[in-house]
């Protein structure tokens, strides 16, 4: 924290109140990250793990979530109001259609640049402020999809770059856990 100033008081208490709520942010984000971890991990039945994740997510991380994988036979799992299912399948299309593994669509001034205008047009359309949409691919093993998507009043705001970290520990466990528990076929079967 910089050092305290007699000559600008104010500045003092804002410097502070920003470091607070950094530090804040930053223990709720890794709690965040905890709590994936030991829902994939302490879940005992395998068909349970990606509901119990989706129910993580939203509404914390997310206003809605689908999750790809074959504990639920090949049927997403999707938690989302029903104003957001149109665009969450929309968005699992697109992503299958570009095979690409990350798609970012959000205002965030580090992501404005990167996001296809015709992409945030479309997530607009469908309700949604701000996405992101990740392979749950793990080591040559397909397992589809995470998407995520957050509505404009989303507490968090448009997906971030700290955002995009944090979806992608996501992913990450996920995909590990449909790969290790043997539920996933190789990728381009």
């Amino acid at each position: 924290m910089p050092e305290n100033t007699a000559g600008a008081p104010a500045q003092n208490w804002n410097t502070a109140l920003k470091y607070i709520a950094g530090r804040k942010a930053a223990e709720e984000n890794l709690g965040f990250v905890a709590h994936v971890s030991a829902t994939v991990r302490d879940t005992k039945d395998a068909a349970d793990v990606l509901p119990a994740v989706a129910r993580t997510c939203v509404p914390f991380f997310a206003t809605a979530i689908s999750l790809d994988a074959g504990p639920t036979g090949g049927q997403a799992v999707v938690q989302a109001p029903d104003e957001l299912n149109t665009i969450v399948q929309t968005l699992r299309e697109l992503a299958v259609e570009t095979g690409q593994p990350q798609l970012v669509i959000s205002e965030h001034e580090k992501f404005a640049k990167k996001t296809d205008p015709r992409h945030l047009e479309l997530l607009r359309e469908g309700n949604g402020d701000s996405a992101v949409v990740l392979s749950l691919d793990y080591r040559g093993l397909s397992g589809g999809h995470l998407v995520l998507v957050r509505a404009e009043k989303h507490r968090r705001g448009a997906f971030s770059p700290s955002d995009l970290a944090l979806a992608s520990e996501v992913a990450d466990r996920v995909g590990a856990f449909n790969a290790l528990a043997g539920l996933t076929a190789p990728a381009g079967q």
